[in-house]
């Protein structure tokens, strides 16, 4: 039974992973695509975030740090990858 969980597990996990590196591929391809359009969608995920980290919701606390944390991740994943790049470069200059 629980060798069954843990290979289920172990496929999930791997589903996910693999899901996150087509994601991550269609948007590098989406920047080459269509950069103006990315530069749209990344400024809206920055403007998501800002909102909800100046908004009080009536959410549980839990829940809050969860959209926290999704819509960071999105804001994360849009970002361009040299422009990521340039941006850890001058933080830690």
């Amino acid at each position: 039974m629980s060798e069954d969980i843990a290979g289920s597990r172990r496929d999930l996990v791997a589903r996910v992973a693999t899901l996150e590196l087509l994601i991550s591929d269609l948007i590098d391809l989406l920047w080459t695509v269509d950069p103006k359009g990315m530069e749209r969608l990344a400024s809206e995920a920055a403007q998501d975030l800002e909102i909800q980290n100046t908004r009080i919701l009536a959410a549980a606390e839990h829940q809050r740090e969860r959209l926290f944390t999704v819509l960071a991740e999105r804001r994360r994943k849009l970002k361009h990858r040299r422009r990521a790049r340039e941006d850890e470069a001058a933080l830690s200059a």
